[in-house]
């Protein structure tokens, strides 16, 4: 007998019990905002069968439990989850829930999945250069080359935090360019593999 899984579409605070069958199609540590060299939550983007996509967060109380235990571009059943309003964390999916994990989560990895994954929304620079509105929610994927690059520049933020930015320009094969900035440690991350860049 098949299982029935609910749609990430569908995600809303009025429901207590959801259960999922998601990919996992990005995955990375968010710093304590109390000491940014402890890692304060996971925070990860699930796709399901229809290619919907919502933001999940595993919070300090429950990242050991977690912690090493989920995989980009895996696919896992997942159920109990506190579902919340996102008003805290940057959006990255147009979807305003977040699902929180808590003690009574329960995560499998399927062995065998029932359906592919598309890990990459691929814009071109032409669409974005065209676009009456974007959407600053929209994460999405992009293939070009940098064809240049400015130094690196110190910025202090609203909150008196100083960290680097950096603007590399972007072209695809039509010869269309875009600028992009880079903020803080991907600055640093990036930067030397910059080096030969024709400016």
């Amino acid at each position: 007998m098949d299982e029935c899984y609910d749609y990430l579409y569908d995600v809303n605070a009025k429901q207590l019990t959801w259960n999922f069958k998601v990919y996992v199609v990005r995955l990375w540590e968010s710093p304590s905002k109390f000491n940014e060299k402890e890692v304060g939550s996971i925070e990860m983007i699930l796709q399901d069968i229809k290619g919907d996509r919502i933001r999940a967060s595993i919070p300090n109380p429950v990242l050991k439990k977690w912690l090493g235990n989920i995989q980009e571009f895996c696919m896992y059943m997942m159920s109990n989850f506190i579902v919340v309003d996102n008003k805290i964390k940057s959006r990255v999916t147009s979807v305003k829930w977040v699902l929180t994990f808590s003690h009574w989560t329960i995560v499998s990895p399927v062995e065998n999945p029932s359906y592919f994954l598309e890990a990459f929304q691929l814009k071109t620079i032409s669409e974005l250069l065209n676009a009456e509105k974007l959407e600053n929610t929209e994460l999405f994927d992009m293939i070009a080359e940098v064809v240049g690059k400015e130094d690196p520049r110190e910025l202090v933020t609203n909150n008196g935090k100083e960290i680097r930015r950096l603007t590399v320009i972007l072209e695809d094969l039509e010869g269309n360019k875009i600028g992009y900035t880079l903020f803080g440690e991907t600055v640093d991350h990036l930067f030397p593999h910059l080096e030969d860049v024709r400016e």
